[in-house]
Formats: C-alpha cells, sequence, structure tokens
C-alpha cells in the first residue's frame, strides 16, 4: 500500500462510540417452533442460556459463551481471572441479548439452523439442560492449547501445533492457562455439571488437561467429563482415568475406508483407531454413557454417510455430521448445482431402520444434513454471482483505487441504513478509524495491500457486524489469521 493511501486512512481516525446494528428479525412462528422442540421445563424467556451457564476456554485466553461463537469473547484470561471473566460486563450484555433474541454477537451458527426451521440441530438447547446457579457456571469448556498428533487436511495451525509447525512454518502458540489458572478452578470444579474437553488439538495428548480431569475425579466425581478425541490415543494411563472419572467419550473418524482415512487424517492409523473406536465403544456401554462419531462431510466421503449411519447403528454410537467450510477445495456447499443436487439424491437414496432410540436419532442427524444439502442446491446464486464479479473487478484494481474503493462502498451501504445523519458519519467514522489501526499495525506493505483487499472485497455488513462490535486487538489478531489463510492458499495452487 502507497504512503499517501494510509495518510488517507490516518486522516479518517476520528474518536468514536460504537453504535448499536438492528439484530436480524425472527419469525414468529420459527420462534415458536423452536421454543416447542425444547425441554418441557425450560424458561423459553431465552433464546439461548449458554452466557448463563457456560464459560469456554480457548488458546489464546478468551474466554466465550460457546464453542460456536469465537466473535463475542465475554473476557480474557489472565487479564482477567475466572471469577471476574463470569461477572463481566461483557457475559451480562451476551446473557441481555440472548433474553432480546438478538443472535447478532457471533450466534450466525444457531441463528441459521433457526431460520431453516431444523429446530433439533439448534445448539443453544443443549445448555436448556444445565442449571443457572447464578455465581457459578454449571458447565466448563477448555481447548487450552493446539497440541496435536494429526495434520488433518482440513484443519488448520490454530488447532493443530504439527500443522503450525510443518504446514504453516510457524512458531509454537504460547498458552496463557498456568498453575494459577488451575489454583482458580478449585473454587469452580465443585459446582460444575458437565466439561468438554474438545475443538482443538488432541484432548489426550494434552498435559494440563489430566491435571484438570483429576482435580474433577476428586472434587466433583459425578460430574460429565466429555473428550473429542481423534482416536488414535489409548494407553494405560488414559484407562486409568477412564475408570476412575465420569468420562463420555466421542471419537472423530472420516472414513471407513483405510486409504481415504489415513488420505485426510495425515499421521493417522486407520487400524488402530478403529481398534480404539471398539474399546471406547464397550466404555461407553458398561458406562451407560453416550457414545459418539463425528464425520467431517467433504469431496472426499460424502458418499460414505449411509455407511456411517450403519455402522454406528451397529456399535451404539450417535453419528453427528460436521459441515467443511475450508479449504474451499474440500467443501461441498461451493459446488455447481447440478453437483449439489447429485449429492442429494444419492443420499435420499438410501433408507435406514429407526427402531431403536439411536437410530432414530441418527437417522434424524442424517435427515438434517440432507436438508443443508438441498438448502445448496436450491440457493439463489445470483448474490453469490455478483459477489464473485465485485471480487475480480476489486482484483483488478490498481493499489492507489483501493482506498477510494472501499470508502464509497461503505458510505453507499450506510446511507442506506435508517440511521441519523449524525449517526451515519459517526458509524463511518468508526470502521474508518479501525480499519486504519489495524492496516498501521502490519509491518509489512505486502500485507497492508492484502488486508485493504480484502475489504474491498467483503459484504460491508458483515465489516459492520465485525467492526462495530470488537476492539482493534481483536480485529488485528483476526486479520493475521487472513493472511495466514492467503499464505495457505498461494502455496496450495502452488
Amino acid at each position: 500500500m502507497s504512503v499517501n493511501i494510509l495518510d488517507k486512512i490516518k486522516q479518517m481516525l476520528v474518536p468514536g462510540e460504537p453504535l448499536p446494528l438492528n439484530p436480524g428479525k425472527i419469525d414468529r412462528a420459527k420462534i415458536r417452533g423452536y421454543n416447542k422442540s425444547r425441554l418441557t421445563n425450560v424458561d423459553r424467556k431465552s433464546f439461548c442460556y449458554a452466557p448463563s451457564v457456560n464459560m469456554l476456554f480457548s488458546q489464546n485466553g478468551n474466554v466465550t459463551a460457546c464453542c460456536h461463537n469465537h466473535e463475542f469473547p465475554i473476557g480474557k484470561y489472565p487479564e482477567q481471572s475466572i471469577s471476574e471473566i463470569w461477572k463481566s460486563a461483557k457475559a451480562d450484555e451476551l446473557r441481555q441479548n440472548m433474553k432480546d433474541w438478538n443472535l447478532s454477537h457471533g450466534c450466525q451458527i444457531c441463528d441459521a439452523d433457526l431460520r431453516m426451521g431444523s429446530y433439533e440441530e439448534v445448539r443453544a438447547r443443549h445448555f436448556d439442560s444445565l442449571p443457572q446457579q447464578g455465581n457459578y457456571p454449571g458447565m466448563m469448556e477448555f481447548l487450552l492449547t493446539n497440541t496435536c498428533n494429526l495434520e488433518c487436511v482440513m484443519c488448520k495451525g490454530e488447532f493443530s501445533s504439527l500443522i503450525r509447525k510443518n504446514r504453516e512454518k510457524l512458531p509454537p502458540l504460547a498458552s496463557p492457562y498456568d498453575k494459577t489458572f488451575l489454583k482458580q478452578l478449585e473454587e469452580f470444579i465443585p459446582h460444575l455439571h458437565e466439561t468438554r474437553f474438545s475443538g482443538s488439538g488432541e484432548a489426550f495428548a494434552i498435559d494440563m488437561n489430566y491435571e484438570i480431569w483429576e482435580m474433577i475425579i476428586e472434587k466433583n466425581p459425578k460430574c460429565v467429563i466429555m473428550v473429542q478425541t481423534n482416536g488414535s490415543y489409548l494407553n494405560a494411563r488414559i484407562k486409568d482415568f477412564l475408570s476412575r472419572g465420569n468420562f463420555q467419550i466421542g471419537v472423530s473418524l472420516d472414513s471407513l475406508k483405510k486409504e481415504t482415512y489415513e488420505a485426510i487424517r495425515l499421521n493417522a492409523n486407520f487400524d488402530r483407531v478403529m481398534e480404539n473406536i471398539q474399546y471406547f465403544s464397550g466404555y461407553s456401554r458398561n458406562k451407560k454413557m453416550k457414545f459418539s462419531i463425528a464425520t467431517c462431510v467433504m469431496r472426499q466421503n460424502w458418499k460414505e454417510l449411509p455407511d456411517f449411519i450403519n455402522f454406528c447403528n451397529n456399535i451404539g454410537a450417535v453419528a453427528t455430521f460436521h459441515k467443511v467450510w475450508y479449504p474451499q477445495k474440500y467443501a461441498l456447499d461451493n459446488l455447481p448445482a447440478d453437483e449439489i443436487k447429485g449429492i442429494y439424491k444419492y443420499l435420499e437414496s438410501h433408507k435406514f431402520n429407526a427402531q431403536t432410540t439411536i437410530q432414530k436419532v441418527n437417522v434424524a442427524h442424517y435427515e438434517y444434513f440432507m436438508a443443508v444439502v438441498k438448502q445448496w442446491a436450491n440457493a439463489d446464486r445470483t448474490a453469490e454471482i455478483k459477489q464473485k464479479e465485485e471480487e475480480d473487478r476489486v482484483n483488478r484494481l490498481p493499489e492507489t483505487e483501493l482506498y477510494t474503493y472501499f470508502q464509497n462502498k461503505l458510505k453507499s451501504h450506510i446511507n442506506g441504513l435508517a440511521y441519523t445523519e449524525t449517526e451515519k458519519e459517526a458509524l463511518y467514522n468508526i470502521i474508518i478509524r479501525k480499519l486504519g489501526a489495524v492496516i498501521n499495525l502490519q509491518q509489512d506493505e505486502q500485507a497492508k495491500q492484502v488486508l485493504l483487499r480484502h475489504a474491498c472485497r467483503w459484504p460491508v455488513s458483515v465489516i459492520l457486524d465485525s467492526f462495530e462490535k470488537n476492539p482493534v486487538e481483536y480485529l488485528f489478531n483476526q486479520s493475521k489469521k487472513i493472511l495466514d489463510t492467503q499464505k495457505m492458499e498461494v502455496e496450495d495452487e502452488q
């Protein structure tokens, strides 16, 4: 980016407070349908109770209300203690948003399932079963580090230490969690009903997890310890913990074919994983605990979905299917509409027994994923085509015209909002101020240009939603992820 463009941005860096954005309107019929699907004894005044019952500790110290909302942290460790985070103003703000049915603060996943009418798949429902205890959460989720022994093709260094080292060529992530964190946890452990160790790294490869499990077994042995594992770890130490704790196991398995599985989950041994799955299945059956198999559905394995249902039915496991968005070359949603329709037709042609509880649950999950595929197939591609045309136009713009393009695009969108002129001007200045700050924090000139081109390509509504509510520090960290992704995509093309 040339100096004169940066000077223009700097000139717009004026102070201003964020303006609230109008939350998306939810159809009342959808609200009624969703509430009808919830537990009978739950207070339906709030869309989701995650902020009132749960804390999720992510690798960088950010604490969020659930594993699906990374955009609206309620605090950060060690800048704040666990207790301070739980009682923070940000936590109260998100709790109020849920009471207002305002899903604009990072709740896009639940919002999409709600609007689609897939009420049983809305993740918020899980938190209905947890007690609200005021001073203490009833659940905690621990994503403490990215330590992992695999390099799955659809994963990132953010979630795998080996990918970060070998594929991304980046230094290890430093964990903020220490002995003080464990000491602070002692107050909270006796009040927990459930804990989760999933979503980042391999749970059985993270040393601090074992310290927390030991604490739970000693102070609160009835607490559920949910572990999502890649299935490659099983030794005497793990079996000892399983025998003493109240563990609920889930295994990630992306193919029932050795060649396909090992091509997706690099470094894994298919035969060993399948053997371990049998052990975990038997353990769960003896403990009368739920056992689950999670599959990341992508171009390499979508034909196996019917086989997964039959496999899970046979071993008494709940089958869950996860959508893959990254890298795009593995995703299904961006395939041509005719190909997606072919996938739907194939999946629809399979029928299953639905007599036992697990069979009924698995069929419901299968039908939900089919509904998602059908939605992809029937999606209006007009907006997508227009977006592609705009991206091509931005890619052709010379460096000196990028800022003006973004400025005009931002003004045009804000002028269409139902705000006063004063509010419009303030909102415009906020976005420009934060964008300029994020770009100025970059030391590499090429990185600055890449970020400005990204800003030009993004839908303005997305920019407003993210920039209005998040601090510059968070936006800068997100910009680094964008640059890392850009670098990997270039390497893939090469």
